[in-house]
């Protein structure tokens, strides 16, 4: 009996391994686990230099800076919103200035789906499908999970809420290159997010439409260079 059980499980691998073959030599779904049509991560990696960054500052007045902050996995965690186990506690985060495009579609309970927000990020990008416009919020996520857990970051915030309580706004300072640099610049630098939502003055530094500016020059920057999204 356990024999028989031992060869339908290798079957069953064997299966999978063959379906997931398939569906990467297709295009389906990236060789890294992300969705198809997306950028690769080493490729972006390789691509967005650490110069032109602004130079990070970590106070300023209503600013909280929380050192030797942890990526945790959480229920909303995304390109722009992640949970966040830090001094003080755990709390889950948005980022300032941006958003990644939604990594599924989804249907919820009062009958509405993210359809129309995913148009309109696609829309963003040039009139990106669906499936393109998951794709690059699915390599958003994965890029963003990979660079917070990769080392100790830090974050700058200033406890406004998102929406609610549940969620604050905040500024994700990351090493990147040997450099400190600002979570937001660098997912607008990889393509892989718009300039949209909330802004604010930077500490001892730009104010929230001066830095809106820079980002835009940011993104003509990656998509004159085709990087993330303005590549595909």
């Amino acid at each position: 009996m356990r024999k028989k059980k031992s060869l339908g499980s290798i079957v069953l691998g064997l299966i999978i391994l063959a379906v997931t073959w398939f569906l990467q030599e297709k295009g389906l779904i990236s060789k890294d686990g992300g969705s198809g049509g997306g950028p690769d991560l080493k490729e972006l990696f390789g691509k967005v230099s650490a110069d032109g960054f602004t130079p990070v500052q970590t106070s300023g007045s209503g600013w909280t800076h929380l050192q030797d902050c942890r990526f945790i996995t959480g229920r909303n965690s995304d390109g722009d919103s992640f949970h966040v186990k830090h001094e003080e506690g755990e709390t889950e985060f948005r980022l300032y200035f941006v958003d990644t495009p939604e990594s599924q579609f989804k249907s919820y309970r009062d009958g509405n789906t993210n359809g129309p927000r995913i148009a309109e990020q696609g829309a963003y990008f040039g009139d990106l499908s669906q499936d393109e416009t998951t794709a690059i919020g699915s390599q958003g996520k994965a890029f963003v999970k990979k660079v917070l857990s990769q080392n100790d970051f830090q974050v700058l915030t200033k406890w406004e809420n998102v929406y609610g309580p549940d969620r604050k706004y905040c500024l994700v300072v990351v090493p990147w290159q040997g450099e400190q640099v600002y979570l937001h610049e660098l997912l607008v630098a990889s393509g892989l997010a718009r300039i949209h939502t909330r802004g604010a003055d930077l500490p001892q530094g730009r104010d929230f439409h001066s830095q809106k500016s820079f980002l835009k020059g940011k993104e003509k920057d990656a998509r004159d260079k085709k990087i993330g999204a303005w590549g595909l």
